[in-house]
């Protein structure tokens, strides 16, 4: 654990160093990236009822920053710079990326955990609280919004933080295509004695048509992309790499006028098929980024066929804005592990109502109200065999799950005038699980669990002034197990783990909004959150790279997030980020006696600064970020943590070239521009002590996107 005489030198560094890019940075003439405004906008993650306003601290990011100069691979290139929010990026899409929102979500395997995601309005995460971003259109992101706390008043479980994003809608005009080509390398490897270095290749192809047909519009995007990886083949020792992967995604809208609002139809699918290198114990870890030995030999990868169908409806009835949303999902995956084979077919599916108005009370007073309901279903069929190289053999499991979820919210905000809003909401959802075990020769674990949850929050913002805003809330969160933490049990028995429950979290909050020009706008935001029944990951003898799940701990994370956008000189921004969180179990005593009350909770970086440094003159655009990360602990212990480390990466290209009736886009990009040596995202309590997954050397990427009419 880092010292207090460490922090308060870095703190006082970093306040010096934001004091000199502030002399020695500006920004745009246009409306940056970034926006922290006071003026109302409309928020779609709290509803288009309530603007940025809110006692919530809410980051939105837009335009070309999401897309400029990206390979359109990962999450992480997109979203930088954002107070609260740490994505990190394993470079592997078997596991996806994880993604932390203060204290929420570092305990994922794979995919999200804790964290609410929602695409164009349809839920990514499952009534299970299950998220994964295979199927997101990168390519076509336009807009992100980041509620950096918890808000299960209006989402329910697993709703520690909330991201929205949403893609291009379709063009008003005449059909435009896109053609977008990114290629690039992720350094070298070396086989015996050093001879034999390759070369590991990534490439992007995307395209895209948009346009309009009377009163139709439509948008289609298809993206491929074949990752080759940087993890050495350990077993093959040839140079050849173990880790590479491929991705292919369409994404579709249509809108079209219905009624008095505006009916979108949203489908996509994903084909994803890729390698996992698994994590290394510190000692395994060396210059060539070895894949884990045991999941080379054990062939463990992931293959994963997902389609997705949402329909949602914005308008009025009988003079009330009313929202209605429906969605359904089809997902198979075939998963070796190295202790097993999952063999998962997913139907999901929901749907959700809200209504809004607003009463005038009094003469200056209004009230404005929201009210919805939402209704979620899973079924599983899951099979697990043994792994046999990569195959399956003996069957272990053979279940059918059930999971259904119903949620019932309201939430009203009263504007008393003099710069003073009060926001009070609630939320009621159930939560029901349900298996039967078809697994014969043994006993019947089939059985079934149910767990409720009431959701209260309360809110208060105050502007005494023009350009201040102050604001304050406390509610409560709540997270249940999802269906694979509920069907993992370290006895190897079927139906799901009988003593595995939900956590819940209060939070209480508060911050500041300051713009203090038209080219410095500042937020500040301190946070408290205590959890109990914490679901707390660990691993045990013969089963690598599975994690089980106990309710084990209190905790209690506490933290603060500073972010500033300058816009100070006409061709040069910038906009720097710093989250610190200090997340300790208050209470956490283990069943075999180990006690670990006053650890840190592993998976959290206590320290975070993000930073971007953007030059952009016309159509040409240069950018530098620069990204320090805090060492972490990674294991329940505090015996371990994963080294700090800085990386830094550069952009430069042009958009919008015009060029024989076709405008061009070339870019140019390195990441880890430093080289470090480093560790992009750690597994917390791995079994034999490999919890670190080293992130790729030096990467050089080219890229150039083609666009045509419209």
């Amino acid at each position: 654990m880092l010292s207090p005489a460490f922090f308060q030198l870095a703190r006082g560094g970093m306040i010096a160093a934001l004091a000199a890019a502030a002399m020695l940075t500006s920004a745009l003439a246009q409306e940056p990236d970034s926006v922290i405004a006071i003026e109302p906008v409309e928020v779609r993650v709290l509803g288009s009822a309530i603007g940025t306003g809110t006692p919530y601290p809410i980051s939105i990011v837009t335009g070309s920053q999401l897309t400029r100069g990206t390979s359109s691979i990962f999450i992480e290139e997109a979203l930088r710079a954002v107070p609260g929010v740490q994505i990190h990026n394993r470079f592997n899409l078997a596991q996806g990326e994880r993604i932390v929102i203060r204290g929420a979500g570092p305990r994922a395997q794979f995919g999200v955990r804790g964290i609410r995601i929602l695409v164009d309005g349809i839920p990514a995460t499952l009534p299970d609280g299950q998220a994964t971003l295979d199927h997101l259109d990168l390519a076509g992101l336009v807009r992100v919004e980041a509620l950096r706390g918890p808000n299960a008043t209006l989402y329910g479980n697993a709703a520690g933080g909330v991201l929205h994003f949403r893609t291009a809608d379709p063009a008003s005009g005449p059909t435009q295509l896109g053609l977008r080509w990114t290629g690039g390398t992720l350094g070298s490897t070396s086989g015996a004695g050093g001879v034999g270095s390759v070369r590991n290749g990534m490439w992007t192809l995307e395209g895209s048509a948009t346009g309009a047909v009377g009163d139709l519009g439509y948008r289609v995007g298809v993206t491929h992309t074949d990752f080759d990886g940087y993890r050495r083949n350990p077993v093959a020792d040839d140079g050849s790499t173990f880790g590479a992967g491929t991705r292919a995604t369409l994404n579709s809208t249509l809108t079209l006028p219905l009624g008095d609002g505006t009916l979108r139809v949203v489908a996509n699918g994903v084909d994803l098929d890729a390698d996992n290198p698994g994590s290394l114990a510190a000692d395994a870890i060396d210059d060539d980024r070895d894949a884990w030995r045991g999941n080379v030999n054990q062939r463990t990868r992931k293959e994963a066929r997902q389609g997705q169908l949402g329909l949602s409806w914005t308008g009025t009835v009988r003079g009330t804005t009313s929202e209605f949303a429906t969605w359904g999902i089809r997902r198979e995956l075939y998963n070796p592990i190295p202790s097993a084979v999952i063999d998962l077919a997913r139907n999901a599916g929901g749907a959700r109502a809200l209504v809004k108005g607003n009463i005038p009370v009094g003469g200056t007073a209004a009230l404005g109200w929201g009210a919805g309901v939402e209704s979620e279903f899973q079924r599983d069929t899951r099979f697990n065999y043994s792994n046999s190289g990569g195959a399956p053999g003996s069957l272990t499991l053979d279940q059918r799950e059930r999971v259904s979820a119903n949620g019932v919210f309201v939430q009203a905000r009263l504007d008393a005038g003099d710069g003073i809003s009060v926001l009070a909401g609630g939320r009621y959802d159930h939560v029901s699980f349900e298996v039967d075990d078809y697994l014969l020769g043994g006993p019947d674990d089939s059985g079934g669990r149910t767990m409720n949850a009431f959701s209260p929050s309360l809110g208060v913002v105050v502007a005494p002034w023009n350009r201040l805003e102050l604001y304050g809330s406390i509610g409560r969160s709540f997270e249940t197990p999802t269906t694979t933490e509920l069907a993992n049990r370290p006895s190897g028995a079927g139906g799901f783990n009988p003593d595995l429950g939900p956590q819940t979290g209060v939070t209480i909050e508060g911050g500041a909004r300051y713009t203090l020009s038209d080219e410095v706008r500042l937020e500040a935001a301190v946070f408290n959150t205590e959890l109990r029944n914490q679901l707390v990951p660990f691993t045990v003898p013969g089963a690598d790279d599975r994690d089980y799940y106990r309710n084990a701990a209190e905790s209690r994370s506490r933290g603060w997030e500073f972010s500033a956008d300058w816009r100070i000189m006409p061709e040069l921004s910038s906009r720097v980020a710093w989250t610190m969180v200090d997340a300790v179990f208050t209470q956490y005593r283990t069943e075999d006696g180990a006690v670990y009350t006053g650890n840190d909770v592993p998976g959290l970086a206590p320290n975070r600064v993000d930073g971007l440094l953007l030059y952009q003159r016309g159509i040409t655009f240069f950018e530098l970020r620069g990204l320090w990360q805090d060492q972490m602990p990674v294991d329940d212990a505090g015996a371990s943590t994963s080294p700090s480390f800085f990386v830094m990466d550069a952009r430069i290209g042009a958009e919008g070239l015009a060029l024989a009736g076709t405008r061009l886009s070339p870019f140019l990009g390195v990441a880890n521009l430093l080289d470090a040596t480093y560790n992009s995202s750690v597994v917390p309590n791995a079994f034999g002590r490999r919890y670190f997954e080293p992130g790729p050397p030096r990467t050089f990427r080219i890229g150039v996107g083609l666009t045509w009419g419209g």
